[in-house]
Formats: C-alpha cells, sequence, structure tokens
C-alpha cells in the first residue's frame, strides 16, 4: 500500500525575502490610497457531492493507494483575457483582479497554467477579509511548463490579484486552471492558521529529540512536498559529486503518479524547535512559527521508475543562495546495494506533521514488494517511531548517515503512543543508480559509490576541488 497524505499548508505570514515567493509588501490593493475599482469580477464555484467524496475517500484512506484528498479539484478556464476586473493607473501600470468563491471551504488554492509573468510584475493571492495572504509570484516562479502551484490562503472567498507595469503592459499570461475548494478539517488551517501540524500519531518522535541527535545534517536535507495542490509526500535534497549545490531531489514514483511535477511545492525546516519537541507521547507540538514558508515552487522530472519506486527531480529555480538561506543538506548516499546495513532511519512527515525520525536497530534486507512490484529494503519493525500516509517518498538512511532508498510503503503505524510492529517497504537506491549516475556522479567530477554529503552553509575546509564529501567503501 503506497504511503500518501495530504495536508493543507497554513496561510504564510511574515514572508521572507530567500523564498521562491518575493515579500513585496502585500498587494498593491492594500497600499493606503491606492485606486481599486469597487465592485470585482467573482465567479462562484458550482459546489459538489460531498457525500459521494466523503464516501471516495473513506475508501482511499483505508488503501493508502493514492494521495489523501482534502480538497475538491475544479477544472477552471479564468484567464486575463476572460475574466477579472483591469484597472489602469495613472502612471500607465495595470491592476488586474479576480475574486473566487468556494461556499463552506477551509482553504482556497490555485493551479495557474499558460503562466508568464514578466520582470516587475508580480501576483497575490488574499482572502477579502485580507487576514493572509500567499505571494508575491514573480518571474522568478516563471519555467519551461510555464504551472506554478500556489500555497494556500485560508477562508473560503479570495481574491486573485496581477499587478503589470507599463513597461511590460500586455506580456502576462496565465490561466487559472483549477481552484480547489479545501473541505477537510485539516490542521494547517485551523483557528490562527498556525496549526499545521500534530495530525499524525501519538507514537512518533519529532526530529529535535534525543533520536535525532547526531542527525542534524540529514535532517536540514528532507522537505514535505505538495503534490499537485492536493496530495503530500516527503523526499530530500541530495548531493552530487562535484558538490555544486544542484538542487536534485529524491522521493517515490507513486507520488508522481504520472502527473507533472511544475506545480508540486517543496517547504524545507517545518518542525519543531528543540526545546518544544514531542519525543513519542501525547501533547502538543509547538509551532515553529514564522519564517515557516521557506518553500521551493515546481520540479523538472529527470527520471522515475516503478522497478524501485523512485522519482528523481531537479528542483525549479532554487538556488544554492536559497540553500544557503534556509539552511538546507545536501544528503549523502550508498549505491553499493550491499546487505550490510545495520541501522536504518528515516526522516519525514507523517500526514503531512511537522518533521519526525524513526529508527530500526536491526539489520535491513531485501524483498520485493507492491502492485506494482518493486525492489525494496524491508523494515521488518521500528524500534522508535514510524511512518504514515505523507511520508511516502522519504530518505531511508543506513548507519554511515547515507541514504539507501525512498519510502514506498507499508502497514507500520501508531497504536497510541505504541507502534502496531508492522514492517514498511523502501525502493531500492542501487537498483534506480544506473539510471541516474550521470547526474549524481558524472565523470568530471569522480564517480563514487558512496557520498557522505555535501554542506554549503558551512562547507569543508578542504572543498577546494569541489569535491568533498565524497568517499569510496
Amino acid at each position: 500500500m503506497k504511503k500518501i497524505y495530504t495536508l493543507t499548508l497554513g496561510a504564510l505570514l511574515g514572508l521572507s525575502a530567500f523564498t521562491q515567493t518575493v515579500d513585496l509588501g502585500g498587494p498593491f490593493s492594500w497600499r493606503p490610497k491606492a485606486i481599486t475599482p469597487k465592485f470585482i469580477d467573482s465567479r462562484t464555484m458550482p459546489g459538489y457531492d460531498q457525500a459521494a467524496i466523503d464516501a471516495e475517500d473513506l475508501i482511499n484512506d483505508e488503501t493508502k493507494d493514492g494521495p489523501w484528498r482534502f480538497g475538491y479539484k475544479y477544472e477552471t478556464d479564468f484567464s486575463l483575457d476572460n475574466s477579472g476586473t483591469w484597472t489602469t493607473l495613472a502612471n500607465g501600470n495595470r491592476l488586474w483582479q479576480l475574486e473566487l468563491v468556494c461556499d463552506g471551504a477551509m482553504t482556497v488554492n490555485l493551479i495557474f497554467e499558460n503562466l508568464f509573468i514578466p520582470d516587475g510584475a508580480y501576483i497575490y493571492l488574499y482572502d477579502v477579509a485580507k487576514s493572509n495572504r500567499v505571494g508575491a509570484y514573480t518571474n522568478r516562479n516563471n519555467n519551461n511548463e510555464k504551472i506554478l502551484g500556489t500555497e494556500l490562503v485560508h477562508g473560503d472567498h479570495i481574491v486573485v490579484e496581477y499587478f503589470e507595469p507599463a513597461a511590460v503592459s500586455g506580456q502576462g499570461t496565465f490561466t487559472v486552471a483549477n481552484v480547489i475548494h479545501g473541505y477537510r478539517s485539516l490542521n494547517a488551517v485551523q483557528g490562527d492558521l498556525l496549526k499545521a501540524f500534530e495530525s499524525s500519531g501519538n507514537c512518533n518522535v519529532d526530529v529535535n529529540c534525543t533520536l535525532g541527535d547526531g542527525w542534524e545534517n540529514e535532517i536540514r536535507s528532507v522537505a514535505m512536498i505538495v503534490v499537485g495542490g492536493s496530495g503530500i509526500c516527503t523526499g530530500a535534497l541530495i548531493n552530487n559529486t562535484c558538490d555544486d549545490g544542484t538542487p536534485y531531489f529524491l522521493t517515490a514514483n507513486h507520488c508522481v503518479g504520472g502527473g507533472s511535477t511544475a506545480s508540486w511545492a517543496f517547504r524545507f525546516n517545518w518542525e519543531s524547535p528543540p526545546g518544544t519537541e514531542i519525543c513519542q507521547t501525547t501533547g502538543s507540538s509547538v509551532n515553529p512559527g514564522p519564517p515557516y514558508d521557506q518553500t521551493a515552487n515546481g520540479a523538472t522530472q529527470l527520471y522515475t521508475s516503478a522497478a524501485s519506486d523512485v522519482a528523481f527531480l531537479q528542483i525549479t529555480n532554487m538556488t544554492l543562495t536559497d540553500a544557503q538561506n534556509w539552511n538546507c543538506y545536501y544528503a549523502g548516499w550508498d549505491n553499493t546495494d550491499a546487505l550490510t546495513v545495520t541501522q536504518g532511519t528515516g526522516i519525514h512527515h507523517p500526514s503531512g506533521d511537522l518533521k519526525k525520525i524513526c529508527r530500526e536497530n536491526s539489520a535491513l534486507t531485501h524483498e520485493a514488494w507492491g502492485s506494482p512490484s518493486a525492489a525494496c529494503w524491508k523494515v521488518t519493525n521500528w524500534d522508535q517511531g514510524v511512518t504514515e500516509p505523507g511520508s511516502s517518498g522519504s530518505p531511508l538512511f543506513d548507519q554511515n548517515h547515507r541514504i539507501i532508498g525512498q519510502l514506498y510503503g507499508g502497514s507500520s503505524a501508531c497504536s497510541g503512543t505504541n507502534d502496531n510492529n508492522q514492517p514498511d517497504w523502501y525502493g531500492r537506491f542501487g537498483v534506480s543508480w544506473p539510471n541516474i549516475d550521470n547526474w549524481l556522479a558524472p565523470v568530471s567530477c569522480g564517480v563514487t559509490t558512496t557520498n557522505d554529503g555535501w554542506d554549503p552553509v558551512t562547507p569543508p575546509a578542504n572543498d577546494d576541488a569541489g569535491i568533498s564529501g565524497v568517499s569510496s567503501p
């Protein structure tokens, strides 16, 4: 059973200048004395059969063979030409606004297609009460597929606002291709908008508990993924032998499901701060607070395969500077596929919760598992922590702190504050290796069988050659 879970990401406040959204001070219409129309074109979604959706969710949640759905996805076709209200300002700049109504929704998020944002133009999304906003999306969010998946806005009535300078008038294009009506009671959007946590089982262990001691680097590599606007998976930044900060990212093939990764969002550092962590007990983790929007948008698929349930991606537009500002880490790996793994460690976002860690202190074995069948590492019974839906694609590390696989699925879960003693299976990195080696170990940088990872924030002193952190077995 594939483990996928969905979480609505909380409305983002206190935006950071180092994210793939840029803090431009808020939407133009929020500025004092801004001239905006009294009436804005408004489109109300037609509604859907919630009882039928609930019945489908009951089945999907039981089998875990697809994304844990939090929202209903409407197919729409709202463009700058056929909808919205344009306002031309005195200096020739233009403002386009469109209200979207999803009656009763907890959140609303969008997927844009045919997207091109010219230099100086930007997009914001916000609720009509102006209590929360996401953006600004700028020309940095342009990509070859012309797709963008947004973060989520709290509420059922939002505004999409596009500002375009006179110098680039008419150059911007986009279509709101999907409006997602968030209907589940998800922790990301409850109350004060800041509770995007505590939906996983009580036997899970926060990464800043004692179990995470010594794993601080690997923890920094792991990110939560919003899949296609409506699903949740996990994955990790993975190093290449050039140590050049190329944002290669490893996750699971079943998270992709044959779709585009251009609309994905990768959220880093979503974890409970030291001193506030929950360590395998009941209680509430403490929200890390801002900045909690260290999110990269979009990725290119470089290689996917069901044979080892692997998806190898390159995050779009995530720079080395981003990685440094976000204190990220590029995880190392071992491609030998040898049966010498005496301990396994998983780092993941179960049920879209804050980052957790789990540990298996017994030797791991090879076993084919799943439908379709994949070459896997088997974790027979976690000693501490478990995985859950939402953990899919998360990295499995060996005793040497090197990635050896990514989570395919399994039946482990919490039973109160204890685990249920059931196994998990991870697609084997060594099986994937012949198809991704040209990216991770190009001949020009030195081919190797193991890599100890790379810290872009404080690289090793002997990193002059650009291949530090590379070792041989």
